[in-house]
């Protein structure tokens, strides 16, 4: 070893050493969510459209009970990439096991198993939950389907209050038991993983010296596997063998007899209703849609027919959890939205009346904001199939909502911004 190469090693021994010398001195930035931006934008756009999302108690104690409920739109224009939501899970998205959920129901059926849910409909959505970590959690509603995975819908903020250490979990069996589940089973359950992992330390220590293993890897590139098999090797992974056996066996039998009467975990169905399907006199089509890339805005030429009695205005736009919202919109507005997922003046039209009965109209409408870039949607540009779906919302003169779904292509522009060379 030449002095060159020594004199490397010190000085890449000596950086390795500084750096975790210092790295406690430098204070990490808490991360402020969890990741849903990172998924694709066709995914949050055009599988799930949620609304009505309701973070109930933005400040919880430990203990307490909460909710997270609301309703979403399976879109007709559901990717041909991501398996059709034919097994399906409501969850809820959070940084670690922070709440309990302590049930969840769409349509009011409990989804203990998971279900077929139908693309084009509504359905709405109610997950219990029980305070368990103290601090500031940013929350998800998550629809999950069997080989795509979960959707995560609008993230809100959740304050948890008080101490861990007082956290209790009672659940009474079917037997007449009561056990706190947050404790239940912690040293049995600890206590096995201790002993495999001494049963596997002993198995890799044996090889070991048997002879190290650099020697025995020399000998096995010489003259093959055979001749490093003794017959106390054999032997002893006999015994090893005969010895997990009877531990797995005795451990399933003592498990058994303490525990007689069990509730095997469920593999059935849910069957589960969608919302009806209310009239909606107005029919609104896409007719054509481009998203202008450095005045980040959506602009849709949309298509409206009011085919009812009164006279309609549209007040929102919403897809992906972000809304964009104009002086009809926003005074409708739920105050408790998460405020940075809202763009409040967002949504302008050429036609800033009411639609009236019987009247066919084509509406300019402009959906602008910098949400297009901070939640990552305009990655959908350099997706192969360029597309987007969402839901208008719009109200009658009476204050009756309607619900449209809409979906097309989507073409990027590029224009000039005011004051550019």
């Amino acid at each position: 070893m030449n002095v060159k190469h020594v004199i490397k090693l010190w000085i890449l021994g000596f950086c390795g050493v500084a750096t975790l010398a210092f790295t406690p001195v430098f204070e990490a930035a808490p991360a402020l969510a969890h990741g849903e931006r990172s998924q694709e934008p066709f995914l949050r756009m055009r599988t799930v459209n949620w609304y009505d999302t309701e973070w109930v108690g933005k400040s919880t104690a430990i203990n307490d009970v909460t909710y997270l409920r609301g309703k979403f739109h399976l879109s007709e224009d559901w990717p041909r990439a991501v398996v059709k939501p034919h097994i399906t899970f409501i969850n809820v998205g959070s940084p670690s096991s922070v709440f309990v959920r302590l049930s969840s129901k769409v349509g009011g059926v409990p989804m203990f198993v998971a279900g077929p849910m139908e693309i084009g409909r509504d359905y709405e959505y109610e997950v219990t939950l029980k305070a368990r970590l103290p601090g500031h959690h940013h929350i998800h509603p998550m629809f999950s389907v069997k080989e795509a995975g979960p959707i995560a819908g609008p993230g809100g903020w959740m304050d948890i209050t008080g101490k861990h250490e007082d956290f209790r979990n009672p659940i009474k069996t079917l037997t007449g038991e009561t056990f706190d589940s947050e404790t239940m089973g912690g040293v049995t359950g600890v206590g096995w993983h201790f002993f495999w992992i001494a049963v596997g330390f002993f198995w890799v220590a044996w090889f070991m010296i048997r002879p190290m293993y650099l020697v025995r890897a020399r000998v096995l590139a010489a003259y093959g596997d055979e001749i490093l098999l003794d017959p106390i090797d054999r032997k002893m992974g006999i015994a090893v063998l005969i010895f997990t056996m009877v531990v797995v066996t005795g451990g399933y039998l003592a498990a058994e007899s303490k525990h007689p009467i069990t509730v095997p975990l469920q593999a059935g169905e849910a069957k589960v209703t969608p919302l009806p399907i209310t009239p909606n006199p107005l029919a609104i089509d896409v007719a054509h849609a481009e998203y202008d890339v450095p005045g980040r805005a959506l602009r849709m030429t949309l298509r409206v027919s009011n085919n009812g009695t009164e006279p309609t205005s549209i007040g929102e736009f919403t897809t992906a959890g972000i809304r964009f919202t104009n002086a009809v919109g926003a005074a409708k507005m739920d105050p408790n939205y998460p405020a940075e997922l809202v763009a409040l003046d967002g949504l302008t039209m050429d036609v800033n009346r009411p639609i009236e009965p019987g009247e066919t109209v084509d509406i300019h409408v402009e959906s602008k904001d910098v949400l297009w870039e901070v939640q990552r949607l305009v990655d959908i540009l350099h997706d192969p199939d360029q597309r987007f779906a969402g839901l208008v919302l719009s109200w009658t003169e009476s204050g009756e909502r309607l619900i449209n779904p809409v979906w097309a292509p989507v073409l990027p522009v590029f224009t000039r911004l005011a004051g550019g060379a």
